[in-house]
């Protein structure tokens, strides 16, 4: 924690160690401080599902719900959240990773949904289709090959500078209007 990001004090873990991906959201969520998060073990999981929780002080958290899981194509092994939630009036958008399992490992992409902003664990609409692919050679050859992770998110207007990680070795910068991904995430939704 910081004011001035020169002095630092170190917290406790707000959940559990065994949890791979924690988002928190920009403001308070019905008077409750809220996240999504992705509980699982302490290895490379096959598995994941994206679960809501709130918190009165960001120590204390609870009343984890289901939001949604794997369900088949490019996010048929496991999901999580990206960059923290982006308020739109449509609903949160939430950037998160699918993964599948190939003969040859895991391949990690981005997707989108929206959810609701009041009950933000009711999903609205979530992208069948993919919103960025590892197919770019530095996406597809490095030290965890086929990997785009998307981490966070700068939103200027109606402008969304998005910054993912691109097989585990360097960071790239995709760029799109919030409008367009909201368009794209309502119309190729399942």
């Amino acid at each position: 924690m910081t004011k001035d990001f020169k002095r630092f004090t170190q917290k406790e873990n707000p959940l559990p160690t065994a949890n791979r991906n924690c988002v928190i959201f920009p403001r308070k969520i019905n008077g409750q401080y809220a996240i999504y998060h992705r509980p699982s073990d302490r290895g490379h999981t096959p598995f994941g599902d994206i679960f809501y929780a709130t918190s009165p002080d960001l120590t204390y958290w609870g009343h984890h719900r289901f939001v949604m899981g794997p369900c088949g194509g490019w996010q048929a092994t496991k999901i999580g959240p990206g960059p923290a939630p982006i308020e739109t009036p449509e609903g949160w958008l939430l950037i998160y990773h699918g993964v599948w399992t190939s003969c040859n490992g895991y391949l990690y992409y981005t997707g989108g949904a929206l959810l609701d902003l009041e009950k933000p664990w009711k999903v609205l609409y979530r992208t069948q289709d993919y919103l960025l692919a590892p197919t770019e050679p530095y996406e597809r050859v490095g030290d965890v090959p086929n990997v785009v992770f998307a981490s966070s998110a700068i939103v200027e207007g109606d402008r969304l500078r998005l910054y993912y990680g691109c097989a585990d070795t360097c960071i790239s910068i995709a760029e799109a209007n919030v409008t367009d991904i909201v368009d794209f995430v309502k119309t190729h939704s399942f």
